[in-house]
C-alpha cells in the first residue's frame, strides 16, 4: 500500500508541473473568437477578455489578439497554456468538498487524493453521466479493512436564466460505499444546484437503501460500532463561491446530516479552494458535534 501511495503521487507531481506541450492549432483558437475567454500562460499570469483576432505571423507563429480591462495584449501560441470560454473556466463545479453537486464532470475528468489517503478519480460521459470512484491506502491496514466508494449521477435537467438565478440544475444520482469490505452502504440521492453570479448553492436529499442497520467497523486492532437505520434520510448543503478580486480562490462549504432524525449526526466542512484549469487544492477544517475538529486537504489534478 506505502508503494502505491508513492508511486501515485509521484505520478500526480509529474504531471501536476508539466506545461501543454503541443499548444493550440488556428482551427482550435478561431472558435474562440468573438467570445469573452480566459488565458492561462505558461508563466502562471491569467488574462481575461473578448478575443478579436486570430493571426499568424512571421516570426512569432500563430496568435490571438484580445481586449482586456487595461486595453488590447497581443499573445502568442507558445505562449499560451489553456484557453476557455469565462462560463467554462471553473472546472470544479461538479462538486464541494465530497458533496456532488448537480452540474455534470463533462469533459472535466480528473484524479484526486483526499486527506492524502483517499484516491479518487472521476469522469464524464456525455453531458449527462458523471461517476466517480476512489479507495483509501491507510498504511498498516489491510485490504479487507479498507474503504471504498462509487457514485453515479445523472444530470437531467439545466435551466438557463437571465436573472439573479443564472442556471439551475438537478440530477438524480447513487453511490455504493464499503467500510470494510462486509460493511456495505448504499443510497439514493436528488441533488440541485443554483449558479448565482460567482456563488453556486446545493442542496441534496439522500436515502440510505438495501444495507444493515448495525455495521462492526474494523480498523486494526480498532473496533467501532455504528447504528445507521436503514430507511434514513440524510440532507446535504453546499457553497461554493469565488472571492471577489481573487480570480481561482474559492470559498467552499458543507453541512452534513446523516440521519435527520438524529440532529447530532451533523458534521460542517469550512475551507478554501485554489485553483486553475489544471489542478485545485482545498484546505480547511472539519467540525462534528461530537464535538470533533480536524483538519483536511484535498488535491485534484484535470489533465484533459
Amino acid at each position: 500500500m506505502n508503494r502505491a501511495f508513492i508511486i501515485f503521487f509521484v505520478f500526480f507531481l509529474i504531471f501536476l508541473t508539466q506545461s501543454q506541450t503541443f499548444g493550440y492549432n488556428e482551427n482550435e483558437l478561431s472558435a474562440y473568437e468573438d467570445y469573452e475567454c480566459v488565458v492561462r500562460l505558461k508563466n502562471g499570469d491569467i488574462i481575461t477578455g473578448v478575443i478579436t483576432d486570430v493571426f499568424n505571423s512571421e516570426n512569432e507563429g500563430l496568435g490571438i489578439k484580445i481586449i482586456t480591462e487595461l486595453g488590447k495584449a497581443t499573445i502568442y501560441n507558445n505562449q499560451i497554456a489553456d484557453v476557455r470560454i469565462k462560463d467554462e473556466y471553473y472546472r470544479h463545479n461538479h462538486r464541494v468538498f465530497l458533496l456532488p453537486t448537480a452540474n455534470p464532470i463533462k469533459n472535466n475528468h480528473f484524479v484526486g487524493s483526499f486527506e492524502l489517503l483517499f484516491l479518487y478519480l472521476g469522469a464524464g460521459i456525455s453531458d449527462f453521466f458523471s461517476i466517480t470512484a476512489g479507495r483509501t491506502i491507510v498504511p498498516q491496514v489491510t485490504s479487507s479493512q479498507q474503504i471504498s466508494l462509487i457514485n453515479a449521477k445523472f444530470t437531467f435537467l439545466t435551466m438557463e436564466f437571465d436573472s439573479v438565478a443564472r442556471m439551475v440544475s438537478l440530477a438524480l444520482g447513487g453511490n455504493l460505499g464499503f467500510a470494510n469490505h462486509n460493511n456495505r452502504f448504499q443510497h439514493l440521492y436528488v441533488v440541485s444546484t443554483i449558479k448565482l453570479y460567482k456563488t453556486e448553492l446545493t442542496g441534496s436529499v439522500y436515502y440510505k437503501v438495501g444495507s444493515d442497520d448495525f455495521n462492526f467497523i474494523i480498523y486494526g486492532n480498532n473496533m467501532q460500532e455504528l447504528k445507521y437505520p436503514n430507511g434514513s434520510f440524510g440532507l446535504g448543503l453546499g457553497i461554493d463561491t469565488e472571492i471577489p478580486r481573487m480570480k481561482g480562490l474559492h470559498f467552499i462549504g458543507e453541512l452534513w446530516n446523516i440521519d435527520v432524525e438524529r440532529p447530532t449526526n451533523t458534521a460542517l466542512m469550512l475551507g478554501l479552494r485554489l485553483c486553475n484549469t489544471a489542478v485545485s487544492a482545498d484546505f480547511g477544517l472539519a467540525l462534528f458535534t461530537q464535538p470533533y475538529i480536524f483538519p483536511f486537504v484535498s488535491f485534484v489534478w484535470t489533465p484533459f
